[in-house]
């Protein structure tokens, strides 16, 4: 009768989109880990389709200037930001050249992934958008993650560490910003990401974008905008269609596993 009644309470779960405290939510969540007695739902598994958003207002970075930490919605393009610290512990700067796109308006889904041992906020990132885990050169998904993951975090002496992921939420925070690296990689509210998102290759994304390099080298930078530089929308058209007609590319799924949304 208990396993019964378990299969019962998931039956009844319905699917929904997430907005239990009056947000809007772009993604839809569905139940699929319930208490005994279906009062609280511990694991929600999510689909979403909105296009890439990165980091919000509020996500932090470190600048050469002051190796202090200032908000997203504060950078701009030449500041000298954290990307890496060598084996020797040697912090590595390098100026953002480009934002894929940016604005401080408006209100996005993301994760709020909470990492133990980590004495920053939570990390805030899309879904859709690459992070590594710990001693991995390759990225995932930051939708991919599961609690219990470990990512890879300044300690507090300033080299890396294992932080192990203690719970993930979707929330709702303010703009979206997506800066650019000449090694295509920083550190974000103290945790190791890519620069890149949508394809899960980021050697590849690395490279295609190479030209677009090249070009902010030639004739400068122009100011960011809130729309998807033509650039960088045309790459992600041209794989969608190589995606569907010739081969396939592993592209973001949509889906992603979290404990709550807010």
């Amino acid at each position: 009768m208990y396993f019964a009644a378990i299969i019962i309470v998931f039956c009844l779960l319905p699917t929904v989109t997430a907005a239990s405290t009056g947000n809007s939510y772009d993604t839809s969540c569905t139940c699929t880990q319930a208490s005994p007695n279906g009062s609280f739902c511990w694991a929600w598994t999510c689909r979403t389709d909105q296009i890439t958003k990165c980091f919000p207002n509020d996500a932090t970075v470190e600048i050469i200037q002051t190796r202090r930490r200032i908000p997203m919605k504060n950078l701009n393009i030449g500041d000298r930001i954290l990307v890496d610290i060598d084996r020797h512990g040697n912090r590595i700067y390098e100026p953002v050249y480009a934002f894929i796109h940016a604005n401080q308006n408006g209100t996005y889904d993301y994760l709020k992934i909470t990492v133990d041992k980590s004495f920053e906020q939570p990390l805030m990132i899309s879904s859709n958008h690459l992070i590594f885990r710990f001693n991995q050169t390759k990225p995932c998904f930051a939708g991919h993650l599961k609690i219990g993951d470990q990512l890879q975090i300044v300690s507090e002496h300033g080299a890396y560490q294992a932080g192990t992921i203690a719970d993930i939420q979707l929330i709702k925070s303010q703009g979206f910003y997506a800066p650019l690296t000449r090694s295509g990689k920083f550190l974000i509210d103290g945790i190791l990401v890519s620069n890149y998102a949508v394809v899960a290759n980021h050697q590849l994304a690395h490279l295609v974008i190479q030209p677009y390099r090249w070009g902010i080298e030639l004739l400068g930078s122009s100011a960011y905008s809130a729309n998807i530089h033509w650039y960088f929308q045309t790459l992600y058209d041209f794989v969608e269609k190589v995606n569907r007609w010739l081969f396939s590319i592993d592209l973001y799924d949509g889906h992603m596993i979290v404990s709550s949304y807010l």
